[in-house]
C-alpha cells in the first residue's frame, strides 16, 4: 500500500510546481524554448543585436556613441560614462558596483532618457534578468 502512494505525490507535486511556474511567467516560455537554458552564453550579446541594433546602437556611428554589438561591449561599458545630455556622467556598468546605467535604462521610468529599447516593446523580465547577469559578470560580480 504504502509503495505506489509514495511514488505519486512527488509526480503531483511537480507537475503542480509546473503549472505554478508557467502561470507566473517564468522564464522559459514555450514560445521561447531557448529561455529554458537560463541565459545560455552569448544570449545578452543576441539579444542586443536584436533589440538595440537597428538603426541605434550599431555601426560607425551608433546612437550616444554606444556600441552594443560589435565584440567587447562588456569591456566597452565597464566604467564607460554617459554622453547623452541628460544621463552625462552616468557610468554605463560601475565597476564599484553602483548603479548600472545599462540597466536602469531598461526600467519603465529611467533617471534619464527614455526607456529603452526606444520605440519598441519593452525587455520581458528574463531578459532584463539575463541582462542584469551580464552586467555582474562583466563587473566581476557574477558567476
Amino acid at each position: 500500500m504504502n509503495g505506489p502512494a509514495l511514488r505519486r505525490p512527488p509526480v503531483v507535486l511537480a507537475a503542480l510546481v509546473g503549472a505554478l511556474a508557467l502561470a507566473a511567467g517564468c522564464a522559459g516560455e514555450l514560445d521561447r524554448p531557448e529561455r529554458f537554458a537560463d541565459c545560455p552564453p552569448g544570449y545578452v550579446e543576441q539579444l542586443f543585436q536584436q533589440s538595440c541594433a537597428g538603426d541605434c546602437h550599431a555601426g560607425a556611428e551608433p546612437e550616444a556613441g554606444l556600441d552594443l554589438v560589435s565584440p567587447g561591449a562588456g569591456a566597452r561599458l565597464l566604467g564607460a560614462v554617459s554622453v547623452q545630455e541628460d544621463c552625462t556622467g552616468l557610468v554605463m556598468i560601475d565597476p564599484a558596483g553602483g548603479p548600472h546605467l545599462l540597466l536602469q535604462k531598461l526600467a519603465d521610468q529611467p533617471p534619464c532618457g527614455s526607456r529603452m529599447p526606444f520605440g519598441e516593446p519593452e525587455l520581458d523580465p528574463a531578459d532584463v534578468e539575463c541582462v542584469r547577469r551580464w552586467i555582474d559578470e562583466v563587473a566581476g560580480g557574477g558567476p
